[in-house]
């Protein structure tokens, strides 16, 4: 069984990550649970609890919230609802912090020579970064007055009246159908039977 420290001295870069075996299932209101293989990551630094399955696929996390280190026997409820208990510590690895503890901030041309910068030297011209556009400057929407609609000049409905008269007005008329003998469709109807 192993067990580290909680404590982290603040010249260490590292903080050790406790890898246990573990069961888990999703049945928390099951008489009989369904329990599956996993694998559970104590993370030292920050307490905080994750469990794989035997293919390593993430099946949920929580923190810890005990002051002891997480123990073999023990059990836990991840926040995603899942029910863990642990088993034997399978080995301890190292996790490497200093992302953590640097700080991000962005690098300033100010001091620096801009020609000597590796994009220039190289000839690649670095574009300044793209604004974003709003969405009305994209879509070309009108700009009204707020929390009011913006109502067409013409109704649907004189819209459908305007296409429909189009029509009417700007199509030849049908013509009938002549049949074989040079007789309309129309007469050939209307006549008696021959």
């Amino acid at each position: 069984m192993a067990t580290a420290s909680l404590s982290i001295p603040p010249t260490q870069n590292t903080a050790p990550v406790i890898e246990f075996r573990c069961l888990y299932t999703h049945d928390l209101r099951r008489k009989s649970k369904r329990w599956q293989d996993g694998v559970l990551r104590f993370h030292t630094f920050n307490k905080r609890v994750m469990v794989y399955d035997v293919a390593r696929n993430f099946v949920g996390d929580t923190h810890w919230k005990e002051d002891a280190s997480v123990q073999e026997g023990d059990e836990l409820e991840l926040n995603e609802g899942v029910l863990v208990e642990i088993a034997e510590a399978v080995g301890v690895t190292q996790t490497d912090l200093t992302g953590l503890f640097e700080r991000k901030t962005r690098p300033s041309l100010g001091g620096r020579n801009p020609a000597s910068s590796p994009a220039s030297s190289v000839g690649i011209r670095s574009s300044p970064q793209l604004r974003h556009k709003s969405l009305n400057t994209l879509l070309g929407t009108p700009i009204g007055p707020p929390n009011k609609a913006i109502l067409p000049s013409i109704s649907p409905y004189e819209e459908r009246l305007d296409k429909e008269n189009k029509w009417e007005n700007g199509r030849a008329a049908k013509r009938q159908k002549a049949l074989s003998n040079g007789a309309s469709a129309a007469e050939h109807l209307s006549s008696p039977v021959r």
